[in-house]
């Protein structure tokens, strides 16, 4: 069933996807996903950021991949029309272009199979739509058959019969679709490049698959709330609930065009430290470490290390010199010592979107 509720919600600042995180863990145990080791881990990192230690446990609970960074939906907020993609560093917006790559397969294998005993769940997106990257499947059934949790966030309009199925039967934990209007109209105020009952269809096609093959898989609706597309909530609760699905609320963001007709996004510093130096870790598609998610539209973040693969151990990454000097500083002088931090509303470790 999905999580449906009675009033028309106000646009959350943050969403902490409870019931998806009981969810998902519940499905990881029934799969045996979850053992003492990672638990321990999880508790160490826990501990280590409550303490805010220079040095964490000997792997991060969160590994986050930008597989790549090419999108086919043309979200305002992101690639314009020249191919450049918003740039959050408030110096260089625009200015220095965020390239485009993707990450070699076996630059993923790598990283994931250093990680697999210790990791909880290995998050194969970032910035970017990940079915449109070739070794998705490969990667989701390798992280599988070393029990470790994956998960995608997609746009869903690349769904087919074909790449569902090689997704269930790969063992892929989480698929979380964007959706922000349930006719075109609405649906098209955000997105450039988008056939919304195209999409629509493939949801059901998702939720079809998903009963028929008896996949755990938890597929979640992530409603993105904007004023202009409010009063159709009551339509996604509805859909949601005929398809079976979890349904979600989080604010849209208003940058590329929106920005004097919507709920402008948080600028303030928060006061607390950043769970990801402690907990989460972020690779970009050309190997560079960092980190946070927020680091692959950032111009200019200094990495940890440049991964090279069959040389480099990320456990040694992640605790190294670079990774302690940043906890010490985040310890020290809180957000506001870093740039990239000062202005980042994200508290745990959130989904990127």
């Amino acid at each position: 069933m999905g999580l449906m509720m009675n009033k028309v919600p106000p646009p959350p600042k943050h969403n902490r996807y409870i019931f998806l995180k009981i969810k998902l863990f519940l499905t990881a145990v029934s799969c045996g996903k979850i053992n003492v080791r990672k638990l321990w881990n999880v508790f160490v990192c826990s501990w280590a950021y409550f303490f805010k230690t220079k040095i964490s446990a000997t792997s991060p609970l969160v590994l986050s991949l930008e597989l790549g960074n090419e999108c086919n939906a043309g979200c305002l907020f992101c690639r314009d029309a020249k191919g450049r993609i918003y740039n959050i560093n408030p110096q260089h917006p625009y200015i220095d272009s965020i390239s485009k790559g993707r990450m070699p397969v076996d630059m993923a294998l790598d990283i994931i199979g250093q990680l697999k005993d210790d990791v909880l769940i290995a998050v194969l997106y970032t910035n970017g739509e990940p079915l449109l990257y070739k070794g998705l499947t490969e990667l989701v059934r390798f992280s599988t058959e070393h029990k470790v949790m994956t998960m995608i966030s997609t746009n869903g309009l690349l769904l087919t019969e074909d790449n569902t199925r090689a997704f269930l039967n790969a063992g892929i934990d989480l698929i979380k679709i964007q959706l922000g209007g349930m006719t075109q109209d609405v649906y098209s105020v955000q997105i450039r490049y988008g056939d919304v009952e195209k999409l629509k269809n493939n949801i059901r096609m998702l939720a079809r698959l998903k009963k028929e093959l008896k996949s755990h898989t938890v597929i979640l609706i992530d409603w993105i709330t904007y004023n202009y597309n409010r009063h159709q909530i009551p339509l996604i609760r509805q859909f949601c609930r005929e398809c079976g699905l979890m349904l979600s609320f989080r604010q849209g963001n208003p940058r590329g065009g929106l920005e004097d007709k919507e709920t402008p996004l948080p600028t303030e510093t928060l006061p607390m430290s950043c769970d990801w130096l402690w907990k989460g870790m972020q690779v970009n598609f050309d190997g560079e470490v960092l980190q946070c998610c927020e680091g692959v539209i950032w111009s200019g973040c200094k990495p940890y290390a440049v991964w090279k693969t069959g040389a480099s151990q990320l456990k040694d990454i992640w605790n190294g010199p670079a990774a302690q000097a940043t906890r010490e500083l985040m310890k020290t002088k809180g957000r506001r010592s870093m740039s990239i931090c000062k202005q980042c509303q994200r508290t745990g470790i959130a989904f990127k979107w």
